[in-house]
């Protein structure tokens, strides 16, 4: 798998885990990345390191549902996250 693959796969697994943690913008933006990203790479991935800064931010995000703290859903979403910024500055 090419790394723009690899990024569109983490992009649709971060999508759905935001949507079950009740953030449906961010995974909106996300969605929209993952059909960017192939035809214009260089433009989609400053977009995508540009979420990582500031006050919330990409960083500050927690998944909760239904006011529980989604545990497994937030380690793999760090995880995500850390896979995501690495390769987009590859």
């Amino acid at each position: 798998m090419t790394d723009i693959q690899n990024i569109q796969v983490i992009l649709l697994r971060m999508a759905v885990l935001l949507r079950l943690g009740g953030l449906a913008d961010w995974a909106s933006t996300f969605e929209k990345y993952h059909n960017e990203i192939a035809t214009n790479p260089s433009a989609t991935v400053g977009r995508i390191l540009s979420l990582y800064g500031g006050m919330g931010s990409l960083n500050d995000l927690i998944l909760y549902s239904n006011g529980t703290l989604l545990g497994n859903e937030n380690n793999e979403l760090d995880a995500l996250r850390s896979q995501l910024y690495d390769l987009c500055h590859a």
